[in-house]
This record gives C-alpha cells, sequence and structure tokens, in this order.
C-alpha cells in the first residue's frame, strides 16, 4: 500500500489525468474522480483508482472523500482542478450558465476543500493545490465570467493558506497558461451555442484569436510536473515557480505574454 494518498479532481482529461498518472508513477496511490467513469477507467491501474463524482453534488463529495478515509484511512493531496468555461459576453451569457460555471470552479473546489480539510488539520498534515489560470490574475474581453470565478478561486485560496498553515497545511495555487488539452476546442463550441448581437463580432473573433495557438502550446504533463513538485518540496511558494527548462520557458511566455496579448486584443477591437 502507497503511504502518500493523492485526490485528483477532473482526471479524466487534460491536467487532471497527467497529474493523477504522474502522482502515480511517483509513490501516490491516486483517487482519481470526475464524471466521466468511462474516461476514468482507462487510467485505472495498481495505483490509480476512479471514482465518479460530480464536484456541484454536495452529498457525492461528502461520499467520496468518506470513502477514501475509510478504505485508506489519510489523504495527504488534494489537486482541485475540475472545471469549465463559457466563453462570450457577459451581457450574452444567460445567468443560469454564468452560475452553472461558477458552482463547478468555484464552489467545486470549495467543496473538496471543506471535505478534506478536517482530516489533514487532524493528521497535521496535508497539501492542497489549486489549479486557476493565467486569466486569474487579468480578466480579457469574451472570458469575464470565467475570470470571474477563477479570481475568485484565488482570494478563497489565500484565505484558506492563512487559516491552515499552523497545521503543517500547504495550500498552493498553480495557474497554467494555454495548454495543449480537450479544454480549447470545448470553449469554442460553447460560446457558439450563445446568441451574440452582430454588435459583438470583434469580440468573438477576438477570443478565437486568442485561442488559435492552442495547437503550439505545452501538454498538461508540464502542469503536472509543477503539481509534483509543489508536493514534494517541504515548503512550496504561494504560487509554485515552475522549472524553466526549454519546455518551461515556452510556459513562462504564454503566462507573462497573456497580459501584453489582452491588452493587444482590446485595441485592436478599439481601432479596428
Amino acid at each position: 500500500m502507497a503511504d502518500n494518498i493523492a485526490l485528483v479532481t477532473g482526471a479524466s482529461s487534460g491536467i487532471g489525468r497527467a497529474t493523477a498518472e504522474l502522482l502515480a508513477q511517483n509513490g501516490y496511490y491516486v483517487f482519481a474522480l470526475a464524471r466521466r467513469m468511462h474516461r476514468l477507467e482507462q487510467i485505472r491501474s495498481s495505483h490509480i483508482e476512479p471514482i465518479c463524482v460530480d464536484v456541484t453534488d454536495d452529498e457525492a463529495v461528502r461520499h467520496a472523500v468518506a470513502r477514501i478515509i475509510s478504505t485508506r484511512g489519510r489523504i495527504d493531496v488534494l489537486v482541485n482542478n475540475a472545471g469549465i468555461c463559457q466563453p462570450g459576453a457577459v451581457e450574452c451569457v444567460p445567468l443560469e450558465t454564468a452560475h452553472r460555471q461558477l458552482e463547478v470552479n468555484l464552489f467545486g473546489y470549495a467543496r473538496f476543500m471543506q471535505a478534506v480539510l478536517p482530516h489533514m488539520r487532524e493528521q497535521r498534515s496535508g497539501c492542497i493545490i489549486n489549479i486557476v489560470s493565467a486569466l486569474s490574475r487579468i480578466s480579457v474581453p469574451g472570458f469575464g465570467w470565467y475570470s470571474a470565478s477563477k479570481y475568485a478561486i484565488e482570494a478563497l485560496t489565500d484565505a484558506v493558506r492563512g487559516e491552515v498553515m499552523e497545521f503543517g497545511i500547504k495550500v498552493v495555487l498553480i495557474a497554467p497558461g494555454l495548454i495543449k488539452t480537450e479544454f480549447v476546442p470545448n470553449q469554442l463550441r460553447a460560446m457558439e451555442r450563445i446568441p451574440h448581437p452582430a454588435a459583438y463580432e470583434k469580440l468573438l473573433a477576438g477570443v478565437h484569436n486568442l485561442v488559435a495557438r492552442e495547437p503550439e502550446a505545452p501538454g498538461p504533463e508540464i502542469i503536472a510536473k509543477a503539481v509534483l513538485s509543489a508536493v514534494k518540496v517541504s515548503r512550496s511558494p504561494v504560487r509554485h515557480a515552475l522549472p524553466l527548462d526549454s519546455k518551461m520557458s515556452v510556459m513562462a511566455r504564454w503566462l507573462l505574454g497573456g497580459r501584453v496579448f489582452a491588452w493587444a486584443i482590446r485595441l485592436r477591437m478599439k481601432f479596428s
């Protein structure tokens, strides 16, 4: 039995899947959580145990954590990663849809933190990693509701960090830029389902331009490595510093270039 127990949400694809697999390869017994059980079954192994969970379901979240504690006795790492993105003008995205985004991205993280923290406090150790976004520090046109949810996670995370540090619990933020996953195609399909008046034609083109280079972006493994590094060191920075190898340098350009590119979009929309 592995000594270290990890729980990863949104593990059926992308960053969550890459993180679950890498942790499992490095001595962790991983509970991989997501709604798409058929996708989770693809990564089931002697060190990865899938659990079907909707992060918006209070009872399902509590039951999943209780199951892990009853079978393994502890939780050492929580990686909050499950998320959705609904691009579109703030005016046009229905509030019901916006509420769903906050329910998954913000309250989904909060549910798991509330569920695991009593156990981490009792064992006086643990690490919570909240995956946010480059857009959790700067909001760009067309991603207002998504950024709002990520800004909120950052605020909540900063508060939790101060509340639990005396119990030996680390709370770390990792903010990816553009990553090559299923996320971008899903975003664009979601945006196409939201009616926009002709006045927002330039906005929609700007959103497409912002994500157009996704095929050239680093893969999710780069974030999985950052997660592994964060859980292994005794004292992680508030925002985990990524190693600057050649691939990470690409990632840094996405992160640091986000602000410049956002302003470029604004100027292009204003003067074109």
